[in-house]
């Protein structure tokens, strides 16, 4: 009778996750294909339409979500447990990496947006209810596909959450992985470095100025750019090292956060500056080390997730 009451409480919560995450991705899917199609719903300036630029990044993130909305359906059905590991934990990876950072960063900003001049003004050519629309779809699809993924991993990989960080025997490439490890402490102490200097309004590295009049969002960003590569590095390290008595899912989730918030933010930062439109970073000013920390970032939270994955496939074959 309890396991039938566990297994029915969670599919109901299975469920209810995978329903909030498909409420924030439909309106953000409409939104999107209106604008594809030449509709002008919630732009204040319809010459952006025209845009090369703000059309191929509208066509991007339309497939992201529809992706997002995919995973949370596969999260309810059968054929999503026959999904290669791949195809479900590559999305999942940047997918978390982007939402669960931004859910952080969004309740502050509206918080502060409250008491200056309302917590969603207008942003070049987009209206300011767009924002509100886009931000708290974000923010359930966070929640939601968190929640489903957290359900469908304790199914699939049970390993990583009864586990303690120390058990299992070390494999032949350990040594390997443990300079990998240091190797991702090194440049992820160096990224958070620059990051904490310009939350802190010192322009290591940027133009004279480039800090001067920033937005509350950009102090934000460079605060959880600060966290997320100490949180990867400190995660991948204490996999690797096996000396920890906590449960495994715990270093696994940091490395797992922090390398996926590194590299999905940072693409995505790089993707907005090198595609020509009238979207801006939200970071500091362009310029001096910027873009270098942008790539370092992008390319360390690759190398700490693969390091991750491949640590965690070779314990479990051990």
């Amino acid at each position: 009778m309890t396991r039938v009451s566990d297994d029915t409480r969670a599919g109901a919560l299975q469920l209810t996750a995978t329903a909030v995450a498909v409420a924030g991705t439909l309106p953000y899917l409409t939104l999107k294909l209106t604008w594809l199609t030449g509709g002008s719903a919630g732009i204040d300036d319809p010459a952006v339409l025209q845009d090369g630029g703000f059309f191929g990044l509208n066509l991007l993130t339309f497939g992201l979500d529809a992706v997002a909305l995919l995973i949370a359906l596969a999260f309810v059905r059968p054929w999503g447990r026959r999904i290669p590991a791949g195809l479900l934990l590559a999305p999942m990876w940047v997918g978390t990496g982007l939402l669960v950072p931004l859910a952080a960063m969004v309740v502050p900003a509206f918080l502060v947006g409250l008491f200056d001049g309302g917590p969603f003004p207008g942003s070049g050519p987009v209206a300011g209810w767009v924002f509100a629309v886009v931000y708290t779809g974000f923010v359930c699809q966070g929640l939601g596909l968190v929640a489903g993924f957290v359900h469908h991993a304790r199914l699939r990989w049970p390993g990583v959450f009864t586990r303690r960080t120390s058990e299992g025997p070390a494999g032949p490439t350990l040594e390997l992985q443990t300079f990998v490890a240091w190797g991702a402490v090194a440049v992820a102490a160096v990224l958070a470095a620059f990051n904490l200097c310009w939350l802190l309004g010192i322009p290591l590295g940027l133009p004279a100025g480039a800090l001067t009049g920033r937005p509350p969002a950009s102090w934000l960003q460079n605060a959880v750019n600060t966290v997320l590569p100490v949180a990867g590095a400190a995660g991948l390290l204490a996999v690797v090292r096996r000396r920890s008595g906590r449960p495994l899912w715990m270093p696994v989730a940091l490395a797992w956060l922090g390398s996926g918030g590194m590299f999905g933010w940072s693409m995505w930062g790089l993707l907005v500056t090198l595609t020509p439109s009238d979207l801006g970073s939200g970071g500091p000013g362009g310029g001096g080390a910027l873009e270098l920390v942008t790539l370092f970032t992008v390319l360390a939270g690759l190398v700490i997730g693969l390091a991750g994955a491949f640590a965690l496939v070779e314990r479990e074959r051990s």
